[in-house]
């Protein structure tokens, strides 16, 4: 495991941007993509003779605390004679494990594997001949009192995990224009978690004790392409929103009078092929592929938790927004087109 994961992950920075309200625009140009955003539009300010606006900060409502998701399981208890007696099975090392220090403190992902692997091991003591009758019914009833308490478990994990919520936080970056890095790690970290979603619905403990929550995790804290992705797209869309805006309040028949001889049209021909379709053009398109192969396997995951319409505002909903304004900015160039056609 990389030295710079820890499976605690107890990231100050990341519990501090789950009480913001309201996350600001990226400032400066050394974010390329934003850099690729601005180039554009101040060529069309220049040519246009319009003084192109910031958009203004970035609204966006915190998720729900962890507080307000928790679900609080209530624990079982056994005595040390009891745990003693489950040596015979092999039982006792790890319902020691949960009275430890460590034990203690297990993290969401750490105490729902340590859940899986009772379930697993407990089982064969149900029908060991060293285990005398009484504890086996004992033993029986923790198993079922486990497996009605495991979904509690898998919630609190998605809701409560350190890594997952710091995917749902909003990064400081913008994903990279011409790279796909992190989104094939990112859907394998998904598709590995929905494999365990599946296997603790069909109560296959063998399977799903044998799959480590932590491998995932690992990916998505490497990779932060879910938190980038999202950040992207509500920027995105709220960039060409302001974008849009500001160019049609235009009077185009101003900008290219009839009879009136100028190289303004050829110059935004230019934009348009070579800045706008070339490059702001592909990167939308390029964070719209992230977001189709990214977003179902995220709505699959959470469905069913607190979690699903905080999803849903900062992928689905900025997502359909970003194509509606980019009809929207077609539309506007057509119109230029028409206005000031290239000679």
């Amino acid at each position: 495991m990389a030295k710079f994961y820890s499976s605690n992950r107890q990231r100050p920075l990341t519990k501090a941007l789950s009480l913001l309200a309201v996350v600001f625009v990226l400032s400066g140009c050394s974010d390329p993509a934003q850099s690729l955003m601005d180039d554009y539009a101040k060529r069309l300010g220049r040519t246009l003779a319009l003084e192109i606006q910031d958009p203004a900060p970035l609204d966006l409502q915190p998720l729900p605390s962890i507080t307000e998701t928790r679900a609080e399981i209530v624990e079982s208890r056994i005595t040390m004679v009891e745990l003693v007696a489950t040596r015979a099975c092999g039982l006792d090392l790890l319902l020691g494990e949960r009275n430890s220090s460590l034990g203690k403190v297990m993290s969401p992902s750490q105490r729902l594997k340590y859940e899986l692997e009772l379930l697993k091991q407990v089982q064969p003591c149900l029908t060991n001949p060293d285990i005398a009758p009484d504890l086996q019914q004992k033993l029986s009833g923790l198993a079922l009192e486990k497996t009605a308490q495991i979904d509690k478990h898998w919630q609190n994990f998605l809701q409560q995990d350190e890594t997952l919520r710091q995917q749902l936080h909003p990064s400081r970056s913008l994903s990279e224009p011409n790279s796909v890095a992190g989104v094939v790690e990112t859907m394998q970290a998904l598709h590995l978690l929905l494999a365990l979603q599946k296997s603790i619905v069909q109560q296959n403990w063998q399977q799903a004790s044998s799959i480590n929550p932590e491998q995932a995790l690992e990916a998505l804290y490497k990779a932060n392409t879910l938190s980038q992705l999202q950040q992207s797209l509500r920027f995105s869309q709220h960039w060409l929103q302001s974008l849009n805006q500001q160019l049609e309040q235009l009077d185009l028949k101003a900008q290219c009078p009839v009879g009136k001889s100028s190289n303004k049209a050829d110059i935004l021909n230019t934009i348009l092929l070579q800045y706008f379709i070339a490059k702001v053009q592909l990167y939308f398109a390029q964070i719209d592929g992230a977001y189709q192969q990214l977003y179902p396997l995220l709505q699959q995951l959470y469905q069913g938790t607190a979690l699903v319409r905080p999803i849903q505002q900062r992928l689905e909903v900025p997502n359909t927004a970003l194509k509606a304004e980019l009809k929207r900015h077609v539309i506007w160039w057509k119109e230029v087109q028409q206005h000031c056609p290239k000679t």
